[in-house]
């Protein structure tokens, strides 16, 4: 099935992981929202249709940079 997603994956997208039916991408790249979200959908519409129904795309999480900087505070390399 990896596969299969891979050949239909969009080129402003990279492939992070499948499980269960979950498919996690990242992006390559800034997109505006409702670009970014209207190419996700059709994504989603294109695997269910021609992979299987069940499959749900998400994007990676990103961190808070904010608190990642916080509890960095005062490290010294």
């Amino acid at each position: 099935m990896e596969a299969d997603i891979l050949a239909l994956l969009p080129p402003s997208t990279e492939f992070v992981r499948l499980q269960g039916r979950r498919v996690t991408l990242r992006m390559k790249e800034p997109m505006p929202t409702p670009e970014r979200g209207h190419m996700l959908l059709e994504f989603e519409r294109r695997l269910r249709r021609e992979v299987d129904a069940k499959l749900e795309v998400f994007l990676e999480p990103k961190g808070d940079v904010n608190t990642l900087r916080v509890k960095l505070r005062g490290v010294k390399l």
